[in-house]
């Protein structure tokens, strides 16, 4: 995932069409499968990992001014702990409704006007149709991943989704960075072959044909 170059700060421009630019950099499949593993069970029951993101973006576009532009990876962690914010908040409603207070948390899809657009704050990365198609490069990724073998699964997803630096992922795992090289390259390559086929299977089930974007593979150091 290239940065922007730093000088060039994205978050000054109230351009809809800037904003959109960025969001896509960020790869928004590979976020949703990011929410999704950290929502709870039953948590999904009653959200999707695209209303989480739909109202992080929310957040973060009406925020968007407080963070300091460092490039797209400092970013996407400043989204991310908007996201954990919004899934605490969202898990805490559904607590409180449990115990017979609070509300249901509003799903994302309900806050648009009779027209269909999103009732406040751009909303090109969040169109019915570009989500579609992030969910679907989503669920290809899911079960790209669901398909390697144990031992180098969870040492992909941290490099590629959660963006692990190598030292993180060892220490996380409890084993060797020659280890985590040896795993994420070995898995990684597996991982890139099983997506073209997850995403090949789901476009003859489903007819509709996703391009191929994979999580952030920079190259291990």
């Amino acid at each position: 995932m290239p940065d922007h170059d730093v000088t060039a700060n994205p978050l000054l421009s109230d351009s809809a069409s800037a904003w959109d630019s960025l969001i896509e950099s960020l790869n928004p499949a590979s976020l949703l499968v990011v929410i999704d593993s950290r929502m709870s069970t039953i948590l999904r029951r009653h959200l999707s990992a695209e209303d989480i993101f739909q109202e992080a973006l929310l957040h973060a576009w009406r925020d968007r001014h407080k963070c300091e532009w460092k490039g797209v990876r400092s970013f996407r962690s400043w989204l991310l702990t908007i996201i954990d914010n919004r899934i605490r908040e969202a898990a805490d409603y559904q607590s409180a409704q449990k115990r017979g207070g609070g509300q249901e948390p509003i799903a994302f899809s309900a806050m648009r006007s009779d027209s269909g657009e999103a009732a406040f704050g751009p909303v090109g990365s969040t169109t019915p149709s570009r989500l579609a198609i992030y969910q679907e490069q989503a669920a290809a990724m899911r079960a790209a991943l669901e398909r390697l073998p144990d031992e180098v699964r969870e040492v992909v997803r941290l490099r590629l989704f959660e963006q692990l630096e190598i030292s993180e992922i060892a220490q996380q795992l409890a084993i060797g960075e020659s280890a985590v090289r040896h795993r994420f390259r070995r898995g990684a390559e597996r991982y890139h072959q099983l997506l073209k086929e997850a995403i090949a299977s789901r476009a003859t089930t489903t007819g509709v044909s996703s391009p191929i974007v994979a999580a952030d593979s920079s190259p291990i150091r």
